[in-house]
Formats: C-alpha cells, structure tokens, sequence
C-alpha cells in the first residue's frame, strides 16, 4: 500500500491513497499484483513491450507494403567511340552483359538496391575494354585486342526514385553509376550522350590481371553447385 504525505490529512484505501490538502484530492490507485509480484509485473512488461515491437515491424514490412529494397534493371552504356567494345562488365559479381560497338547494352534483370538512397552506398563494377581494329574497307572487323581489364569500387550516385541501374564506362578506365528511369538520349538522364564533362566525376578503375581471382572463382563454384542442389539444374 503506497501513502503519500502531501498534507495534513491522509487516507489509505483498497486501491491506493486518497490525500486531502486544501481541497485537492489526488488518487495513486496500485493494483494489487504489482505490490504482490513486483519481478515478474517488470519482466511481462518487458515481453509486452518486445512483442508489440515485433508485431509493428513485422506489419510494416508484410502488410503496410514499406520495402527496404526494390528491384531494378541493369544496363550498361560506353562513351569510348566505336572503335571500342566491352566485352563483358559485371556489377557486384552477380549481373552482367556485354556492350557492343554503339555504345549500349541491353536490358538484364535484376539487382536489388535500398528504396532510399544514403550516403556511401556503392558497388563493385568490373569490365574488359576491347579496341576493334577494322579491315581496310572500314566495315569488316579484322581482330579485336585486349586494352585492360578494370575493377572499382564505383559510388552510386544520389537518386529518389527510378527503375534502371545505368553503369556509364569512360575512356581511360573510368566509370558512372545513376539510378534512373529515363534512357541517356532523354534530357532527364543524369549523363547526356557528348556530354565533354561527364567523366570529370567518374570514378578511375585499377587495372587487374584477371576478372576474378581465383579465390572468387572457387566461392562462385561453391554458390553455384548449391545452387544446383537447391534448385536443380535448369540448363
């Protein structure tokens, strides 16, 4: 039974204490459980306050439709001229494809990024840069040869919204990651086609031996036989 002293007179009731000061009365009901189990009254407190925790998050993910994540599409886009060709470019090991000759790629689904972008967000882009030496008549292709091989560490630069992850390769070895819904010939893309300082922001690629070093080629095996058994083999 809790009593408060808050004035001369004082009454102690059933379900807590009834003060008298000058008219005011001020009530402090305590069940009685509390002053019964003073222990386990905090720890189901504590397993009420962690399941409704757990109840909100578990709505706003599976039911209030809020995503951490949403799926785009990859594309890439080269800015070399055409005497150059990306033979193959990869982003975050997992997804790739080829640039040909004019400058784009196609369209390769999906790579997952944060709904909302923030600060360091980056990824990790590899490409093989080939110079096409043509026949004398300027049309067949006589033989392409190797320029270098490059990997960076690119950040991904700031976006609201968008569908199509667009990785834009410079001369030189460098490289532009936008997220945007609008292809580079549109005024709303980051990066127009001729644009002369397009690449002063790009990132400048370390020039590497091989695409994969052995140790990733080992672990993508690894992935891809459990893949296998996971899955099945769907060639």
């Amino acid at each position: 039974m809790l009593t408060l002293h808050l004035g001369r007179f004082k009454t102690a009731g059933k379900y807590g204490t009834a003060t008298y000061f000058q008219g005011i009365i001020m009530k402090i009901p305590i069940p009685n459980f509390i002053r019964w189990y003073p222990v386990t009254s905090i720890l189901l407190s504590g397993i009420l306050i962690a399941f409704c925790t757990f109840t909100y998050n578990y709505l706003n993910i599976n039911y209030f439709n809020v995503e951490t994540h949403i799926p785009v599409t990859v594309s890439g886009v080269h800015h070399m001229g055409s005497e150059y060709l990306i033979s193959h470019f990869s982003v975050n090991k997992e997804i790739g494809d080829n640039i040909s000759r004019s400058g784009s790629s196609g369209i390769v689904c999906c790579l997952m990024i944060p709904k909302k972008w923030s600060p360091g967000l980056t990824a990790d882009v590899r490409w093989e840069v080939l110079h096409v030496i043509l026949q004398p008549d300027g049309i067949q292709v006589a033989r392409e040869e190797l320029v270098a091989i490059y990997r960076a560490q690119v950040p991904v630069e700031a976006y609201s919204e968008g569908d199509r992850f667009w990785v834009h390769f410079f001369p030189e070895g460098r490289v532009r990651i936008v997220v945007n819904s609008f292809a580079p010939e549109a005024e709303q893309h980051p990066i127009r086609w001729g644009d002369p300082d397009a690449s002063k922001k790009a990132t400048v690629g370390a020039v590497v031996d091989t695409f994969y070093t052995a140790e990733e080629m080992a672990d993508l095996e690894r992935r891809i036989e459990r893949d296998k058994k996971k899955y099945g083999d769907w060639r």
